[in-house]
């Protein structure tokens, strides 16, 4: 799922999933369920209706879905909140707790210590977006492909260390030139 930074006029930001997620899961929601009611009135409920079911719980469960990170500078608080429907988990971290605001990179299924790792196939380079705590943990925001990402994700949090006063590290500047394969012309 693919998030936003979205800037508030009271000077604080949020990093969320996106309203068009919402909106596939509402419309998928929406053919499922009218599939799954007409099975209902026709009265030929069985076994092979179970399989469409399950979808439409996942459909609303994902219709329901939020994520979303907080930044607000004037409380000096990044809160993570994480749920569906009423469910909803919140966890507070003090902007003072921590270290420093990161974006690395990886090709998936190589060895992190492969410096020059090209991704193939299935093994995608990958976007890591993350928060060091002074307490050597990690908080991971997002992970993303990096042709999905395009830079976006390594500007936004580059514009939400700045915002929050945090230091900035990167292990890399973005690939804004993509290889280009005979496979792909």
């Amino acid at each position: 799922m693919r998030m936003k930074l979205t800037k508030h006029t009271n000077n604080s930001a949020t990093y969320a999933v996106t309203t068009s997620t919402r909106w596939m899961y509402a419309v998928f929601s929406l053919f499922m369920g009218y599939g799954f009611v007409t099975v209902l009135i026709d009265g030929s409920f069985g076994i092979s209706s179970l399989i469409p079911l399950f979808f439409l719980i996942l459909g609303l469960v994902g219709l329901g879905y939020r994520e979303s990170w907080e930044f607000n500078p004037s409380k000096g608080t990044i809160t993570y909140t994480i749920g569906s429907f009423m469910v909803v988990k919140r966890t507070q971290i003090q902007a003072e707790n921590v270290d420093r605001v990161e974006v690395s990179h990886f090709v998936r299924g190589r060895s992190p210590a492969e410096t020059h790792a090209r991704p193939r196939g299935r093994n995608k380079a990958m976007v890591v977006f993350s928060l060091h705590l002074k307490d050597d943990s990690v908080k991971d925001i997002e992970i993303i492909p990096e042709n999905t990402s395009a830079g976006r994700t390594e500007s936004s949090a580059q514009y939400l260390a700045a915002l929050m006063g945090l230091a900035f590290h990167a292990d890399r500047e973005p690939d804004t030139i993509q290889p280009i394969s005979v496979r792909d012309i």
